[in-house]
């Protein structure tokens, strides 16, 4: 019960500054995997993999699988409402002020500033999750060899799912379902 605990307080805290959507929660992950041995980096792919198929916002969804796997049911439950009650009141609190200030434009800059903060902590979660599904620096380190160093299977998926993506933008249940048919190809050859 310790560990779910010091979990949801983890959660707590990313939750109140989740700024941008689930994907900024991403980086606060790799922290965790480097602060506690609660899940590993291979994981952080499979929670985000799952986080979008299941109905319901990507940052909600890792906290509950995270919350599942440290403590069961009643661990994703007490981690989700922890990761969900500081966005809650910080938007409640935020709605009611820009109610009233939302003219001010000093407010309105801090909010413009926010903006580059959200779009970085997605970019280096997207880094991220490159280094570790495309790229294998660690194995490259130990065998010098490029196809330890590269995974090109990785590599080609990534760049097909970018093409694909700029083409079906405005409908990504195509994406979603080519990406589930091509993953069991992939694997299973």
């Amino acid at each position: 019960m310790n560990s779910v605990l010091l979990l949801a307080f983890e959660y707590m805290k990313i939750g109140a500054v989740a700024i941008g959507g689930g994907y900024t929660v991403i980086p606060f992950l790799y922290y965790l995997v480097d602060k506690y041995n609660w899940f590993d980096v291979s994981e952080i792919t499979q929670m985000i993999a799952i986080s979008n198929l299941t109905p319901g916002p990507i940052g909600i969804n890792m906290a509950t699988f995270v919350g599942v796997k440290v403590g069961g049911i009643l661990g994703s439950a007490f981690v989700t409402i922890a990761f969900m009650v500081p966005s809650f009141i910080i938007i409640c609190c935020l709605a009611k002020f820009l109610k009233k200030n939302g003219d001010n434009p000093c407010i309105n800059n801090v909010m413009y500033g926010l903006r580059p903060a959200a779009v970085a902590l997605i970019g280096v979660a997207g880094l991220k999750i490159m280094t570790h599904t495309v790229f294998n620096i660690a194995k490259f380190k130990q065998t010098h060899s490029f196809f330890d160093f590269i995974s090109l299977k990785a590599l080609i998926l990534l760049i097909f799912f970018s093409a694909l993506g700029i083409k079906f933008r405005k409908n990504p249940m195509i994406l979603i379902a080519v990406a589930v048919v091509l993953g069991l190809v992939v694997k299973l050859v």
